[in-house]
């Protein structure tokens, strides 16, 4: 049964916030079921109510964060938008913000015994934005456009992964006007293309 009632989605909020507890604790691999439901304060039986197993549990929780890494990246933009990058400010972007606010999440990035496929999931997160919602007015010309989207991607998952490890020591805003300087340095502007609804 997979409701998605106001009750059930706090159940499951809880579920995942004491499973990324536990993580932290013991290692992914170490984790069980009864240390999550022990956590939380619920019963196994609840736990089962909405999900199979560990890995179930996983999948909606990095499929959930996956989905908020985009819509945050997006939420101050429009439709056919043109963007000029001189003018962004540190409120142009919510994705800093979104990741210092849900900083326990993030942090597993720093955990040895991890969840599978995190290190991805920031920048194929942030290459999939790129690829299908920026066109980018380069500085130059003769730019290999997928190329210089991965390499953006996987240079400002770096940046935030650093920021990280150095325990969040600029605070949101500093961390996007330093991205913004980056920016600067090889593009002029951008185009937002179709956004999802």
């Amino acid at each position: 049964m997979k409701s998605n009632s106001n009750q059930a989605l706090r159940t499951k909020h809880f579920l995942k916030k004491a499973f990324i507890e536990m993580v932290h604790k013991k290692g992914f691999s170490a984790v069980t079921v009864k240390d999550i439901v022990d956590y939380a304060q619920y019963n196994r039986t609840t736990f089962y109510v909405y999900y199979q197993n560990i890995y179930d549990l996983v999948e909606e929780l990095m499929d959930e964060m996956f989905e908020a890494i985009q819509y945050t990246s997006m939420s101050k933009y429009k439709s056919n938008s043109r963007v000029n990058v001189q003018e962004l400010t540190p409120n142009s972007f919510e994705l800093l913000y979104y990741i210092y606010d849900h900083r326990d999440y993030f942090t597993l990035l720093l955990v040895e015994d991890t969840l599978p496929r995190i290190h991805q999931q920031i920048p194929e997160a942030i290459f999939n934005l790129l690829k299908g919602n920026f066109d980018i007015q380069y500085g130059v010309s003769l730019v290999d456009d997928y190329s210089q989207k991965r390499y953006m991607a996987y240079g400002t998952a770096g940046l935030i992964l650093d920021w990280i490890a150095q325990d969040f020591d600029a605070t949101p805003g500093e961390m996007t006007e330093r991205l913004i300087r980056i920016l600067n340095t090889f593009a002029k502007g951008f185009v937002i293309k179709e956004i999802d609804a």
